[in-house]
């Protein structure tokens, strides 16, 4: 009975009474909490080991020790920022997978984490690894920051909104309770029971809100300053410090958008096309991309019809045929595709080019 030695660096195959060495090449991740689990494959998709290795430096560094040379596929996912980083100081090729465009390559009614990490390694080494853009650890900074005080805003609503309840349960409603003279009005409200805990304790919380939400406008105002981009987006019919911020810090490199309407469609203001059979239809948008960057587009469209004749006329024309609120989604892409021509170009925005011809005159 003929032996081998199977090295972890290759497998051993006999055919033809030859034996064949594959070599490590390519490695699939599937990360998890507490472990990820690594499947490595030779450059014909071979699987030559699998193991569930704990996300502890040590282990991983004894792990990827014995494959000195490999490109590393990893599904996008939570808290896998920081492998992606450890396994680049290490010099590794590393390549993050795009999750849902996986999912429609290679769907299985069996799921488990060695599957999963099979697949992206096979895929990788076919060359059919659908990738997701990796923002820089700059980028990642900006979007920390910036969903942190879009969180803070959110937990403000809901506490105001709580307010105004308790006041209406007793028909003790006040016009706008959070103003000065509304906050020496809610002075003089006595409600039954614990509802006056309640709203003396949410009124405590919305006054540390508050002064949270400050804090970082500060820190957001402070890193604008150095930055260019920004202030020529600011410029922007409805555009804000905040809104410029959200757009350089969730696109990224604008260079990856072959044209505007590819940049409208990551912010998810376009609307899904169904076509079959020589029939195109249309129905909602599909609300792909950054949730934080499209509520902002938003949030900017309603301002911009304040100040902004050219835009406010495109809004009038669209919600007479077609209603307010697909005509302010249009604005809102019109906006995004603007903001991605002064992004790009590095030009300023220019309101006498809108008008002759919306943002078709950026183009």
């Amino acid at each position: 009975m003929e032996v081998f030695t199977m090295s972890r660096y290759a497998t051993l195959e006999k055919k033809n009474n030859t034996v064949k060495c594959a070599v490590a090449t390519f490695a699939g991740i599937d990360y998890a909490k507490r472990f990820s689990y690594i499947t490595v494959g030779d450059e014909n998709g071979n699987v030559i080991h699998q193991e569930a290795v704990p996300n502890e430096v040590g282990r991983l560094a004894h792990f990827f020790d014995q494959y000195p040379k490999m490109t590393i596929a990893i599904e996008a996912c939570r808290g896998h920022e920081w492998l992606v980083d450890w396994l680049r100081e290490r010099k590794y090729v590393v390549h993050v997978g795009n999750v849902y465009a996986i999912k429609q390559i290679a769907q299985s009614r069996c799921k488990t984490d060695k599957i999963d990490s099979k697949i992206l390694m096979e895929l990788l080494s076919k060359e059919f690894l659908p990738t997701t853009y990796q923002p820089t650890k700059k980028e990642r900074d900006y979007r920390e920051l910036l969903r942190w005080r879009a969180s803070l805003v959110k937990s403000q609503t809901q506490y105001k909104l709580r307010v105004h309840s308790l006041l209406d349960k007793e028909n003790k409603g006040i016009p706008d309770p959070f103003s000065a003279a509304g906050r020496e009005a809610l002075k003089s409200v006595q409600l039954v029971g614990q509802k006056q805990q309640i709203l003396t304790e949410s009124l405590e919380v919305l006054d540390f809100l508050e002064k949270q939400i400050a804090d970082q406008e500060v820190k957001i105002r402070r890193l604008a300053r150095y930055n260019p981009d920004v202030y020529r987006l600011k410029q922007i019919p409805g555009f804000g410090i905040i809104t410029a911020m959200v757009f350089v810090a969730e696109v990224g490199d604008v260079t990856r958008f072959r044209n505007a309407e590819q940049l409208a469609a990551f912010t998810g203001l376009v609307p899904r096309v169904y076509a079959s059979g020589g029939k195109m239809n249309t129905g909602r948008i599909t609300k792909t991309g950054p949730r934080l960057l499209r509520r902002m587009l938003v949030q900017s469209a309603w301002a911009s019809l304040r100040c902004c004749p050219v835009l406010r006329s495109r809004f009038a024309s669209i919600s007479r045929r077609r209603g307010k609120k697909i005509a302010i989604v249009a604005i809102a892409r019109m906006l995004a595709e603007i903001a991605y021509h002064v992004y790009l170009e590095k030009t300023p925005f220019d309101e006498m080019r809108l008008g002759a011809g919306l943002v078709r005159a950026f183009v």
